[in-house]
């Protein structure tokens, strides 16, 4: 019996801004351990977030350039989930009125192109970081309250390869649009990865299994490469694959299980009472679609069809957004 994989996306990006989501702490990488927190950040008593207005505003733009519909009515809701790094004990995230819904991305695949479906884009805040050392753990809350946008595919993807290109072709419009520097090696881009296999043909869904906090696109192919063949092997020896949630450790070149996966209502999820929705007006919006760039993909076409460039010439300037400006504007001096 043949099967096919099933694979969804959730990545989350770190927006471009100074300051955090709910409160003036600076936005800022490297800096020392728990010197950019407040009573906002840190989930003290009596204390009430204010949104980040360019946090908003990138989030729309986002929308935007993934061809989504941006909302005229967001709201907030709490995740509630204690964890260490997770200093109010809550998230504050989007529920079931996200900021943008049903989109999509095109990009290149083996020399078509490929369309994977975006079901919603959602703003939330990111958590802090945890340090672990020889005889004791340390927590480092800078990160904690970081505006981050979930993006999460519709299971469109099918191939350890489409998943890296959708990968590629998304984070390259993020950095386009000026919505994130979408820097790997500081953690502003991260995937869970959620993916199943059954039957060819069959329209049933498989048991979702999620691998957690991939930080590398080469490291989602690599996982993909494993845990498709995997879940296959269990299958053809008469086994039975549950939901839960694995951890990829790439020295191993495996999956290993972490925990069953949770459900939303393991969440409790709640409106959060201190904030109002976000119900952004018709001109606003206008303004912020006036913003978007053109897109990679379709530079790309236009470089390769008014300057009768080569697709690999056209390839490079179009990686290189300021070197595609230095060219476009040489050219027609």
């Amino acid at each position: 019996m043949e099967y096919e994989a099933v694979i969804g996306l959730e990545t989350h990006v770190q927006l471009k801004t100074r300051t955090k989501m709910w409160c003036g702490c600076a936005n800022k990488f490297g800096a020392e351990p728990n010197s950019n927190v407040c009573p906002v950040c840190l989930g003290f008593p009596g204390v009430l977030p204010v949104a980040n207005a360019e946090a908003l505003r990138l989030t729309a733009l986002a929308g935007f350039l993934l061809n989504c519909e941006v909302v005229s009515f967001a709201k907030w809701d709490r995740k509630n989930y204690f964890y260490p790094d997770n200093p109010k004990n809550y998230q504050i995230t989007q529920l079931d009125f996200p900021s943008t819904i049903a989109g999509h991305v095109d990009f290149e695949l083996n020399g078509d192109t490929a369309k994977v479906r975006i079901t919603r884009a959602h703003l939330e805040e990111d958590v802090g970081k945890s340090f672990h050392f020889d005889e004791y753990s340390g927590l480092d809350f800078n990160r904690a309250g970081v505006p981050l946008l979930e993006i999460v595919s519709e299971p469109d993807i099918n191939s350890p390869d489409m998943a890296y290109e959708y990968l590629n072709a998304l984070k390259k419009i993020l950095e386009y649009g000026g919505v994130s520097d979408c820097d790997m090696e500081k953690g502003q881009v991260r995937c869970d990865v959620n993916v199943s296999v059954r039957p060819l043909g069959i329209g049933k869904l498989g048991a979702k299994i999620e691998i957690k906090n991939m930080n590398s696109f080469s490291g989602v192919r690599r996982a993909l490469q494993h845990e498709i063949p995997r879940q296959i092997g269990v299958l053809q020896n008469g086994g039975v694959l549950v939901q839960e949630t694995r951890r990829w450790d790439d020295d191993a070149g495996m999956t290993d299980s972490m925990r069953t996966k949770e459900d939303a209502h393991d969440y409790r999820y709640i409106p959060d009472p201190d904030l109002m929705p976000h119900t952004p007006a018709e001109e606003w919006l206008a303004h912020v679609k006036g913003c978007m760039v053109e897109l990679p993909l379709t530079r790309k076409q236009r470089l390769m069809s008014e300057y009768q460039l080569p697709e690999g010439d056209a390839a490079v300037f179009v990686a290189d957004s300021a070197l595609a400006d230095y060219f476009e504007e040489t050219s027609k001096g």
